[in-house]
């Protein structure tokens, strides 16, 4: 399998939905504020300039009092330590997966769960109906939601086909660290699945300790894990979701006009960059599949993974996130 490498900067556009090209101003030097954000995205050429192109919008809509201060590649450690470094002021902001927002505030991962979106559409109803509701939750918790991201369609990789859910009881999946979604598939199909961190991933694809990763193909491709796996699932039951938050008690020692460029900047660019992630994620998926990872098909035992999804769903009801909250995710999805 050729290395696929013209998709890889893809991965740039994942949960940095407020960086927007713009023109004006140069940040000063010696900023007032500073907004030390972190990232698990590795740091390249594009997302360097990416930064510097926020900086400028910053600066020219604050006069220069506010820049941001990017750390990138987990340098602040992985999601929880990164929560946690919030939590105590060493760090301001974080641009989170599901699995770190849920850390924050754990019915979020509602918006997570299997078998209930197959639709951009849907995903976007339902988090425009429940998504107030969900920033309350964060808000409580000491943050600030500043914009909601999506990384593209989740679908499973493997080394060998996975067309139906016995197929994961002879396999070594993945199950991220903090993950609870996931892991209750794994459980109801009667799996346990191999707990590691993001960066142990590709090591342990290397070296056989998995053989299946959830994952999205702008992720998977960037991440190199494709080096290592032959096939994919041809469907997605569901979208991996993410934002960026910020502590409040930093919002809160703004000067309120900073606070709102801050905010108005990022509802501005949010929808946009939405856009260019999913196309991103499905230019990925194309080029997988073109250069040689082959594509399984699910639909045959359909009926069976709808079955896992809602089993799944129902388990985690109560626990993760309220019953009610399903309910309503479910209803607002199945409409047309």
């Amino acid at each position: 399998m050729r290395r696929i490498t013209s998709v890889a900067p893809l991965l740039t556009a994942i949960l940095l939905a407020l960086i927007a090209p713009s023109h004006g101003a140069t940040a000063q030097e010696t900023p007032a504020h500073v907004l030390r954000l972190s990232t698990l995205l590795p740091r390249n050429t594009q997302m360097t300039r990416a930064l510097t192109l926020w900086n400028r919008e910053l600066a020219q809509r604050t006069g220069g009092r506010l820049s941001v201060r990017m750390y990138w590649g987990g340098a602040m450690g992985d999601e929880q330590t990164m929560v946690r470094r919030m939590r105590n002021g060493q760090l301001d902001g974080a641009s989170l997966t599901s699995g770190g927002l849920a850390l924050i505030h754990q019915p979020v991962l509602v918006m997570q769960v299997p078998g209930v979106f197959s639709t951009y559409t849907q995903v976007d109803r339902v988090r425009t109906a429940i998504g107030p509701e969900l920033a309350q939750g964060f808000e409580r918790e000491g943050f600030t939601l500043i914009g909601w991201g999506d990384s593209g369609r989740v679908r499973l990789f493997s080394r060998e086909p996975v067309r139906r859910p016995r197929d994961l009881l002879r396999a070594r999946a993945w199950r991220p660290q903090s993950d609870v979604i996931f892991g209750e598939v794994l459980s109801v199909a009667g799996a346990s699945g191999i707990t590691l961190s993001v960066g142990e991933v590709y090591g342990g694809l290397r070296t056989g300790m998995i053989d299946v990763v959830p994952g999205t193909a702008i992720a998977v491709t960037a991440l190199q894990w494709f080096t290592s796996v032959r096939y994919v699932t041809g469907q997605s039951d569901g979208f991996l979701i993410g934002g960026m938050v910020v502590r409040r008690g930093f919002l809160e020692e703004l000067p309120a006009d900073v606070r709102e460029a801050l905010l108005t900047s990022a509802r501005e660019n949010q929808a946009r960059f939405l856009d260019t992630v999913r196309e991103a994620d499905e230019r990925a998926y194309l080029a997988l599949v073109r250069h040689g990872v082959r594509e399984t098909d699910m639909r045959p035992h359909e009926a069976e993974w709808r079955q896992l999804g809602a089993q799944a769903r129902r388990r985690l009801a109560g626990r993760v996130y309220p019953a009610s909250l399903l309910e309503r995710v479910e209803r607002l999805a199945a409409e047309e």
